[in-house]
């Protein structure tokens, strides 16, 4: 007698997920609830790409430069989705003017990394550095050093005693715009030279009285850096639409700069604050700042309601302590009048007001946020903070009330110039994952309008995401079955946000991994139990257990039935193969009695049943068709 088969199939799903709360680069802490979201924007030292992030780490952007191109600190997401970045090249041993945060270019592009013009300057007269900002016309501020010969300082007033053979570098404000062959140049310019002061050499110019002359630049002034010519070492600029004025950051003076640009006073220093020293008023005891870093206002990032609207940001990064220097974070109000276009100054001291920052925030552990140099503080809308001690590439938003919600770590470790990405786990050192700032762009930011972003990996290796970011939607269903002599031939679909990472098929008769199986598809002619686990590139894990009943029937052609999910909840899915044609379901209890039937004439190949008015318990399922009869056990379980 011809001997036939029966094939059934009974699918159950088992889902797990791995994270672990040990992470040390990456994403290492998210609160949902309580952080304000969107996309985080960095572009870390020693390498050559800009990243936009979401939340959970996982790079939905990239702008790329050269290999032989290094950053020059920021790069710009426009609202209309251009960016303004900066590079320059990562060899500088033979530039004439070096120091840390050097640049040397600024370029537009499109959001996809095309570009649309540029402008160059580093040479022996000039060099752009640290910051930039982008203007509504199309332009960008820049900032310049600029080389003065030993012989103009001392003209100027400057103590030979402070000088080098190399002079000193002076700084230019540049605005910068596109001429008709995109290239850009500079269109106007502020320079710290037209505006000095000095009380040493009477015979010199720029000669006066320095407590006098508080909207000018004291020429002997400021502290030495490891640069001795990098006398004011800007390394931050931002600009006021509404009162046109520029605000830069001065750390070797501890001093933020208001410059009017465009108003009733164009070029004046019109207001200076954080160490009235350097115009020769009060002493140390009136030093708020410590070579800080990314003054700015905040208004670009807030509604004008906000209560935060119209102040000022700083991250403050050498406050000294009782017994060690840590870092803090600032907001104050500087008194302005928009009326006569003045800031006021205290009559009784002759200094700027206001006396003090308008809030403070420093974390309890000072190692958790302490920078000497670099880093980043921006006021989120919804009143967080987001803090980025730069020098340990690590960025946390804290909560008005001081609760950690969000910790970010730069997963890049530098070696002899080039940072590389680490594997999770690894721990880094200060120094070796420079991050010169962080900054967080609201998921509503005007740019992302149409954007599907598409979350990728990570930038680390070997990624073991948190759980409040592991979004495990991964998940088997059974795609179809076939019947193919004596065999059963499986197709499994895997549905999720990220790729596989790995397939694995297990006998359950004898917990053995089926060799050369790493594949959706799977092909058996033995009866059992048979378990497939798929792992994705974010550590997400589901499995499917596929129960393959293999037997001799009297019938002209086989039968392969599949079942799934058992147990069920209520809702069951049958799948059938090709050739099965109409098809009788009935269902009986324990006790015999038929308690669903569907007759399915003109068939599909899947079939799904609503089985929620069943009580729990086990029923047995008999599928008739014209190709065969298959029974199987089914599990209610709500």
């Amino acid at each position: 007698m011809k001997q036939n088969y029966f094939l059934g199939l009974a699918l159950f799903i088992i889902a797990t997920t791995t994270f672990s709360q040990e992470n040390t680069v990456g994403t290492i802490i998210y609160n949902p609830e309580l952080s304000d979201g969107g996309y985080n924007l960095i572009y870390p030292h020693n390498q050559s790409t800009a990243f936009l992030m979401d939340m959970c780490g996982n790079v939905v952007h990239t702008w790329e430069h050269g290999d032989s191109l290094r950053p020059a600190n920021v790069l710009y997401i426009l609202e209309n989705t251009d960016v303004i970045t900066t590079y320059r090249p990562a060899d500088n041993s033979e530039d004439a003017i070096w120091a840390g945060g050097g640049g040397a270019s600024i370029e537009r592009r499109t959001w996809d990394n095309v570009p649309i013009w540029s402008f160059t300057r580093n040479d022996s007269a000039y060099r752009l550095h640290h910051d930039i900002q982008p203007l509504a016309n199309g332009n960008v501020l820049v900032t310049a050093w600029e080389q003065r010969d030993s012989l103009e300082c001392i003209e100027a007033g400057r103590n030979p005693a402070n000088l080098t053979g190399d002079g000193m570098w002076s700084e230019v404000i540049w605005e910068i715009g596109p001429d008709a062959y995109n290239e850009g140049q500079v269109v106007w310019e502020w320079a710290v030279w037209d505006h000095l002061i000095q009380d040493f050499d009477s015979t010199k110019s720029n000669y006066g009285v320095v407590a006098d002359n508080i909207h000018k630049i004291n020429i002997n002034f400021g502290q030495t850096l490891g640069a001795a010519a990098d006398w004011l070492h800007i390394n931050a600029i931002d600009y006021d639409p509404f009162s046109q004025h520029i605000m830069l950051s001065v750390p070797t003076f501890n001093e933020i700069w208001i410059v009017d640009r465009g108003n009733t006073t164009s070029g004046e220093l019109k207001w200076r604050w954080g160490n009235p020293m350097a115009y020769d008023r009060g002493d140390s005891s009136n030093t708020k700042l410590g070579f800080q870093h990314h003054t700015h206002w905040l208004d670009l990032a807030l509604d004008s309601d906000n209560a935060d609207y119209g102040k000022v940001g700083v991250f403050n990064n050498r406050v000294q302590g009782d017994t060690s220097e840590y870092s803090t974070v600032h907001t104050l109000i500087p008194f302005y009048d928009e009326y006569e276009n003045e800031y006021a100054v205290d009559a009784a001291s002759g200094t700027f007001l206001p006396a003090d920052f308008d809030w403070s925030f420093s974390s309890p552990d000072p190692n958790t946020i302490y920078s000497n140099i670099v880093s980043s503080f921006q006021r989120l809308d919804n009143g967080n903070s987001l803090i980025c001690s730069g020098k340990s590439g690590d960025t946390r938003e804290y909560t008005q009330e001081g609760e950690l919600v969000w910790y970010y770590k730069t997963p890049l470790l530098n070696q002899a110039g080039m940072a590389s990405p680490v594997s999770q786990g690894t721990v880094l050192n200060p120094f070796q994952n420079l991050t010169f700032r962080a900054h967080r762009y609201p998921a509503d930011f005007p740019a992302f309008d149409g954007i599907d972003f598409v979350a990728g990996a990570p930038i680390e290796l070997d990624p073991t995401p948190i759980a409040s970011c592991l979004v495990c939607d991964l998940a088997l269903e059974l795609d179809s079955i076939s019947y193919d002599s004596s065999s059963a031939n499986i197709s499994i679909i895997a549905n999720g946000s990220y790729d596989l990472n790995s397939i694995e098929w297990i006998n359950l008769s004898d917990s053995s991994v089926i060799p050369y199986q790493n594949e959706l598809d799977f092909t058996t002619t033995q009866s059992g139990d048979f378990l497939i686990t798929v792992t994705d590139i974010m550590g997400c894990t589901t499995s499917l257990v596929v129960s393959v009943i293999i037997d001799s029937v009297d019938s002209p052609s086989p039968l392969a039935v599949g079942l799934y999910p058992n147990p069920t909840t209520g809702i069951l899915n049958l799948v059938l193969n090709a050739s099965s044609g109409n098809a009788l379901v009935s269902i009986y209890n324990m006790q015999g009695q038929t308690v669903f039937t569907s007759n399915n004439s003109n068939s599909p190949n899947a079939l799904r049943f609503d089985l929620g008015h069943l009580n729990n318990g086990a029923y047995t399922i008999v599928i008739q068709t014209s190709t065969g009869v298959a029974t199987s056990r089914i599990l209610i379980q709500k």
